[in-house]
This record gives C-alpha cells, structure tokens and sequence, in this order.
C-alpha cells in the first residue's frame, strides 16, 4: 500500500507541474499577427513524410515551412535531416495535433531546432491533460524558447503568406478518447486544398459536422484519419471533403493492421486515387495556380 501511495502522489505532482506549465504557456502565449505576408516566387510543396507508424505533414516554401505532428521520437533525426534539405529555417506554423507519442514524439526536439513563429495545440481539460513523458518534454521545451502558443479554434483560418492559408478544424468538446481530441487542418496552397485528419475518428468527426455546416470541407487531397483506421470513416464528413487523392501514413506491417480493409474499400468505392508511406515513402505534392501534382521528394 505504502508503493501504491508513493506512486500516487508521484502522478498527482507530475499532473500539477503539467498544468502550472500550460497555464504559464497559454498566459504568456498567443502573441501572432496573422497579416499575411508576401511570397516569393519559390516552389510551395506539401509533404506527407516517411516517419513509420506515425505522422508529419510539412508545408515548404523558401526558407520557411508549415509542420504539422513529428511522429515517435525515433523519427526525430530523419525528419530534422528532411526539413534541413529543403533549406528551410524557421517554422511560421508548427501544430500538435494532440498528446500521443506517434504525433508528438519528437516535438520537443523540433522546439528545440527552429525558430517557431506560432505553436497551435488542442485545448484540454485536466482530466484530459496527459502526464507522459513526451507531453511534459513538449511543454517544457516551449516554456523554454518562449514559444507563442495559441490554442485552436474550429473554423480559424490563418493566412501564412500570399497563396498560403490553413483552418483548424475540431475539437469542439472535451472527450476522454485523445484521438478525438485531435486537432484538424484544412490547407489551401494557391488554390489547391489538403485536408488533414490526424487522429480523429467518428465521435470527432460527427461532432464538428454537425455543430459547423457552413466549414467547407471540400478538398483536393484527404490525409485518411488515424493512419486508415475504420474507426475514421464517416461517410457525411467524407463525403462533404470529396477528395480526389488519398494518403495514409503508417508503418510498414504495423501491428494495428493500418489500413484497415474497411478504409481502403471506402477509397475503393469513392475511386480515389491512394498513395501509401509504407509503400510509396514520402509523398510529396507541388502545388502552383495551375494546379497540384506529385512530385518526387528530395
């Protein structure tokens, strides 16, 4: 009994040290100015990369990117190594989806490595805050470089640069369920639109579609909720996004079996065309006012 109680008060400390820390993040945080500024003629392209059983979505043009999740922390050094090829300095955007290591694994070191204009996260209750390893490095990383954090909001549009914008998208309630938690985007690249998922499933799904008709979902390319889970398909949500293009990151005979038949059937029925990163390694799209293509990454 007395472990048992040792181990409690350990727990309760770590929960009181994480919310002490957010409070300080969210009471000093939210400084952005989101007046757009101007582009210059460099390639805008949108990548869904290679990080295994996880996820990282960045957005390159110039010296500057867009990031959204980082995967586990095993992946930290080959996606610093990917960001750093395309020459990119500072992260005008950075999004934690929400608290599970294979989203958020190596956000610390991400923090650590670039200057970040504008760090957007879910709001969480206390009973929803997580006491991991990962989470607590996470925000203890922003506390340390004085990050601008700012929480989401469902239908927020930021407008990045001339021909690049996002919407957060979700949650719209406290769930017990983190991957119903996760915080949706919706890019627009010079006209081209790709609709981010990250981990939402039904529950998350159903809500924001019913509390936010008038959102336009419509987007050229889909990244599949929850690495093609089954427990993602939402045919109203789905149908609302009619995407011409769907990607699924996951790992190479991972042990969840992503995707599920029942996500890829649904692609199947939609006659949608579907990349892979376990088959088809990072897929990268290079987005233009004429259009979007896929390209080969670097």
């Amino acid at each position: 009994m007395a472990k048992r109680r040792r181990k409690n008060k350990k727990t309760k400390l770590i929960s009181l040290v994480i919310v002490i820390v957010l409070a300080l993040i969210l009471t000093y945080g939210d400084k952005s100015n989101t007046e757009p500024e101007k582009i210059s003629d460099k390639e805008v392209r949108v990548h869904f990369i290679d990080v295994g059983q996880g996820s990282a979505t960045l957005v390159s043009y110039g010296e500057n990117g867009i990031l959204i999740d980082t995967s586990e922390a095993e992946y930290s050094k080959r996606l610093v190594d990917y960001i750093d090829s395309y020459g990119i300095k500072t992260l005008d955007y950075v999004i934690a989806s929400h608290p599970h290591s294979d989203h958020i694994g190596g956000m610390a070191d991400i923090i650590n490595k670039y200057p970040i204009g504008t760090f957007i996260m879910p709001e969480l209750s206390e009973k929803n805050t997580p006491t991991t390893r990962v989470y607590e490095k996470m925000l203890t990383a922003l506390v340390e470089k004085d990050v601008n954090v700012k929480i989401a909001e469902t239908g927020e549009v930021y407008n990045v640069q001339d021909g690049i914008s996002f919407q957060t998208i979700g949650p719209c309630e406290q769930v017990s369920d983190l991957n119903d938690m996760s915080v949706m985007v919706k890019l627009t690249i010079n006209g081209n639109s790709f609709m981010v998922l990250a981990d939402a499933e039904k529950q998350e799904l159903s809500s924001v579609y019913e509390a936010y008709p008038n959102i336009n979902y419509k987007s050229d390319v889909l990244a599949m909720g929850h690495h093609g889970s089954s427990t993602s398909i939402h045919d109203d949500f789905l149908a609302a996004v009619d995407a011409e293009i769907a990607v699924i990151s996951c790992g190479k005979d991972n042990k969840y079996g992503h995707p599920h038949n029942e996500a890829l059937q649904y692609i199947n029925d939609e006659k949608m065309v579907m990349y892979r990163t376990d088959i088809d390694g990072d897929i990268v799209f290079s987005c233009t006012a004429d259009g979007y293509e896929r390209v080969e990454s670097k």
